[in-house]
């Protein structure tokens, strides 16, 4: 019998509950790192009162998180490439529970900061590593769908913790919150260790014992039993900047940059935004979470799209309606006499497009970076995004604080989009349409979809 490519034996299976109950831990994991993410966020005001704080006091709190997770991606990235999918899932895990555990003894705010940017290498880790995990063990038919689940775990997450985070911590202190959230993913690496499955490409890659890699597979349906050929090498030595990927890494680069800026600023100064625009607290409140809801819900109506029209067109189309969704939005808070149902309409609109254009790009750069450089280039491009995510975080403040500060928020965001759709032009590793016939070699051939 002759070697089997190991990508055909994965694509060809159906999925079936293996692969369910894989996509259930790994969302479970990304879950807790989106709720341990927003922890501080969730804490902030407990902490300023127990500590008798002003709020510029958490600033420092928050770029600490930010820039932990911006280092956390791109070291566990390049971790999960030269040690495995599964031991860096493990390990970031165990990091980010450990370490958030460890904050709810924190008495100032160093301690706290330095802390939080300790956790946000752990929680940095955790996404590529997921996202390359999951792409890589899921079938053709539902690998992007099974993307999708996972990047919309860190917003869900924000959701269920920020409910949870609502009754917990008037009840029990804000450091019981960080004891919860350190808690769970601790006992969920227990489950890990016994039920989370290596990336058999990866293994094949590696040139792992063939009879290793078919019992993996027959866990999950198939019948393969090797020789086992990996998916041919596109980035030599492991290089994302190589020539085969540099146009590719550096549009992947700027439109993740582009996206967490927007996002970020979305989701830092909404409240703020309809504060401003009228509306009592707990419903600028629930604002925020109408703009999460309404990313995530699209997210996978946009996915059923890129199967259909490819990945550049739906990101670009999506780009430009997140700009009239913005527009719309603007001119609604801007217009006196406005009803709150159609601003926070304006809300929902522009959490569709902006955030799900996130969810896209996540799933874009798992098809991007072949698998000797997935992770790593996962992790370079998120990590690249948190520094946008830091520049929002800082820069939206300023902009609010101007004359007109309102319309330069929106155009900040609006040119954060186009250089979206500039970066996502630049990549020629775009996914498909599913009814396009398939390139020659699907690692090494791009295209133009």
């Amino acid at each position: 019998m002759g070697a089997v490519p190991v990508q055909d034996a994965i694509d060809d299976l159906a999925p079936r509950a293996f692969h369910w109950r894989l996509l259930a831990l790994v969302g479970a994991i990304i879950l807790l790192d989106g709720f341990d993410i927003q922890l501080a966020a969730f804490a902030g005001p407990a902490i300023l009162a127990d500590w008798k704080l002003g709020s510029a006091a958490l600033a420092p709190v928050m770029a600490a998180s930010l820039a932990g997770m911006a280092f956390g991606t791109s070291i566990g990235g390049r971790i999960g490439d030269r040690f495995g999918r599964r031991p860096a899932l493990i390990g970031a895990v165990v990091w980010f529970g450990a370490t958030a555990m460890l904050t709810a003894l924190c008495r100032d705010v160093t301690s706290l900061t330095a802390l939080r940017f300790i956790t946000g290498l752990g929680l940095g880790a955790a996404v590529p590593n997921a996202t390359a995990l999951i792409a890589e063990w899921m079938p053709a038919r539902a690998r992007n769908y099974a993307v999708t689940v996972i990047s919309v775990g860190v917003p869900c997450g924000g959701i269920i913790g920020a409910a949870i985070a609502s009754w917990l911590i008037p009840a029990y202190g804000w450091p019981a919150a960080f004891l919860l959230g350190g808690a769970l993913p601790l006992l969920l690496s227990l489950v890990m260790l016994r039920a989370l499955p290596e990336s058999p490409i990866l293994l094949a890659q590696r040139g792992a014992p063939a009879p290793r890699i078919a019992s993996l597979i027959a866990r999950a349906g198939g019948t393969a039993t090797g020789p086992f050929l990996p998916p041919p090498v596109v980035a030599e030595s492991g290089r994302v900047f190589g020539p085969a990927l540099r146009r590719s890494t550096i549009g992947m680069g700027i439109a993740f940059f582009a996206s967490l800026m927007a996002v970020y600023a979305l989701l830092s100064w909404v409240p703020v935004l309809l504060s401003k625009a009228g509306f009592p607290m707990d419903a600028a409140i629930r604002g925020s979470m109408i703009l999460n809801l309404a990313g995530v819900a699209t997210s996978f109506l946009l996915t059923w799209i890129v199967l259909r029209v490819g990945s550049r067109v739906t990101i670009v189309a999506t780009a430009i309606a997140g700009m009239a969704a913005l527009a719309f939005w603007a001119m609604l808070l801007h217009t006196p006499g406005t009803s709150p149902l159609a601003i926070l309409a304006g809300v929902a609109l522009t959490g569709a497009t902006v955030l799900s254009l996130q969810v896209m790009l996540l799933a874009l750069s798992a098809h991007v970076f072949p698998v000797e450089c997935r992770s790593a280039g996962i992790g370079y491009s998120i990590s690249i995004g948190r520094l946008g995510a830091i520049l929002s975080a800082f820069g939206a403040g300023v902009l609010l604080g101007l004359p007109q500060g309102t319309l330069l928020f929106f155009a900040m965001i609006g040119t954060a989009l186009v250089a979206l759709a500039g970066g996502v032009m630049l990549v020629d590793r775009h996914m498909p349409p599913r009814h396009a016939p398939p390139a020659p070699n699907k690692e090494l051939a791009p295209n133009d979809a």
